[in-house]
């Protein structure tokens, strides 16, 4: 309701087009105050603050618009759609939520880009630079170009922001982030060596040893291993998957549900086996990520398997080891998006926007060269310098600002484009954290071992399930089943337990009628096949 009694109020003060400042805002000049709301949870966006040399105050400077943002905790999507139901839209939105995209889009109460920049700031430079594959893949998926996609970087990009070497361009080929971390000095504490941490095997007899050996941190025990909380099941679980070979077709490349497949269970039981044995705690699968962050920093965690971005780690104190490879001889397998992207946070101009230029005015600066060199590096001088390559480095005080959560330096993410970064910065030098995070989180497509193959083929239609549809609900069912059903698996206290939770794991999902998704989805992708002129091939048991 806090939420609801905030948004009428700028609704209602936005009649005053133009100038308008909340009480909060009391400063001269005065500035158009523009709404956006986003459904990424995690984004701590802090307060528009117009204090001199903040960067929302220069961005203010700039564009006459200081932003009210809005970024509920939870349930956001429902949120939304109330909003969109009630004629309530804030004027600029930033989700992922695809069935939320389609929403709006099909609503017909979002601008279609083109549309609205010709109407509002013909001028604008995304009429002529927001690179051409990224918006045809748009087109092709929501029938015009509605968004502006964050994180920019498809090969239309990289021709338009040339970078000075291959670095990023090959980054945007191999990194991804789930993966394995060890943990240096716990590991030479062990005598373990990277040699034999490399198979399922090996790990397991390095967990028993160091639980065996009691070792200690500022007086708490060591964490043989440690999942990624209670997103594990997408991230740590999905590691596994990838290293165990776990394949998304079958032996005719036909579609079929990733869990339904046999190495999954060999997954499940691995996992079973950390928890039984007590190298891995069953609490910390419900702890959420600033736990997580805190455990890591804590130095008590030997091995830590997830997402690899949201550990707060300093790369320097580990190492990976890539896939960890199975019992079963499999080839890890790994999905990389290798298509044309269309980002991640899709950005939309509301067609119940009061200040429609103001709006088409402030998008065009925040994504212009000049407006992502301010939201990500700051004031020239002060915050950055350029080198004697003409490439942006960050003063000590940049970097300061940059990783201080307070500050709004680097957390525009929806405006975000990497593409662009990449062609104005330097190489990170060979010992720094950022190179050592880049080869971390490149090491397991980059393994001789693993096949990668475009998951990008696996995409389908924003439309083409949609959710209130039988396949629809089947599919969130089964979502739901799997979120319950894991942990019971997981946890499972004896061999008989596992077998009978895994029975009906796979018995439950194929009576809910699974194999009616997997053939629908089996038909887009071999369209998709068709239409990219390739496919995706099974490389583990026949």
């Amino acid at each position: 309701m806090k939420y609801a009694k905030k948004f009428i109020y700028i609704v209602t003060a936005f009649f005053l087009c133009g100038c308008v400042s909340s009480p909060a805002l009391q400063e001269e000049p005065e500035y158009t105050e523009l709404t956006m709301f986003s459904d990424v949870t995690f984004w701590n966006f802090p307060e528009w603050v117009l204090e001199s040399g903040s960067i929302t105050a220069e961005i203010s400077k700039e564009t006459n618009v200081a932003l009210n943002v809005t970024i509920p905790p939870q349930e956001s999507s429902k949120k939304l759609s109330l909003l969109l139901h009630k004629d309530e839209l804030p004027d600029i939105i930033s989700i992922t939520d695809p069935i939320m995209i389609r929403q709006l889009i099909d609503s017909g109460k979002v601008w279609r880009l083109d549309e609205f920049l010709g109407r509002h700031c013909p001028d604008s430079h995304l009429l002529t630079d927001f690179p051409e594959d990224m918006k045809q893949e748009q087109i092709r998926q929501y029938g015009g170009w509605y968004a502006y996609s964050s994180n920019i970087n498809s090969d239309d990009a990289r021709e338009i922001w040339k970078e000075p070497s291959s670095y990023y361009g090959d980054l945007a080929r191999y990194r991804q982030n789930y993966g394995i971390l060890w943990n240096r000095s716990l590991m030479k504490r062990a005598g373990l060596t990277e040699d034999f941490l490399q198979t399922q095997s090996q790990v397991l007899r390095a967990f028993e040893k160091v639980k065996s050996m009691n070792l200690t941190v500022s007086g708490d025990p060591v964490i043989p291993v440690l999942f990624e909380g209670n997103d594990y099941q997408a991230s740590s679980l999905g590691y596994l998957n990838n290293s165990f070979g776990a394949e998304q077709v079958d032996e005719n490349e036909d579609y079929i549900e990733r869990w339904m497949q046999p190495e999954c269970k060999d997954v499940l039981k691995f996992a079973n086996t950390l928890f039984r044995s007590e190298y891995a705690y069953t609490e910390h699968l419900a702890i959420d990520n600033v736990q997580v962050r805190a455990l890591m920093e804590s130095g008590r965690v030997l091995c830590y398997m997830g997402n690899v971005a949201n550990t707060g780690i300093n790369a320097h104190d580990y190492i990976t080891t890539g896939p960890l490879i199975s019992d079963n001889g499999n080839r890890p397998v790994l999905g990389m998006d290798l298509t044309t992207p269309t980002g991640w946070i899709q950005t939309f101009i509301s067609k119940d926007c009061a200040c429609p230029d103001k709006a088409a005015q402030f998008l065009d600066y925040m994504t212009s060269a000049e407006g992502l060199l301010l939201s990500n590096y700051g004031l020239e001088g002060e915050d950055f310098f350029y080198d004697k390559d003409g490439l942006v480095r960050r003063t000590k005080t940049g970097k300061e600002k940059s990783e201080n959560p307070l500050n709004a330096m680097t957390l525009f993410w929806n405006f975000y484009n990497s593409a662009w970064e990449h062609s104005v910065i330097p190489v990170p030098v060979s010992d720094s954290h950022e190179f050592l995070m880049a080869e971390i989180q490149s090491d397991f497509a980059k393994d001789r071992r693993t096949y990668v193959y475009d998951s990008g083929l696996l995409r389908l239609p924003e439309d083409y399930i949609p959710a209130d549809s039988s396949l629809g609900q089947l599919d969130s069912k089964l979502a739901l089943f799997r979120k319950e059903q894991i942990p019971k698996i997981i946890s499972a206290s004896s061999d008989e337990e596992f077998e009978t939770a895994y029975a009906y794991f796979i018995s439950h999902q194929k009576d809910l009628g699974i194999e009616r998704l997997e053939r629908k989805i089996n038909e887009q992708m071999h369209k998709n096949f068709t239409f990219y002129k390739k496919i995706i091939e099974k490389v583990n048991r026949p």
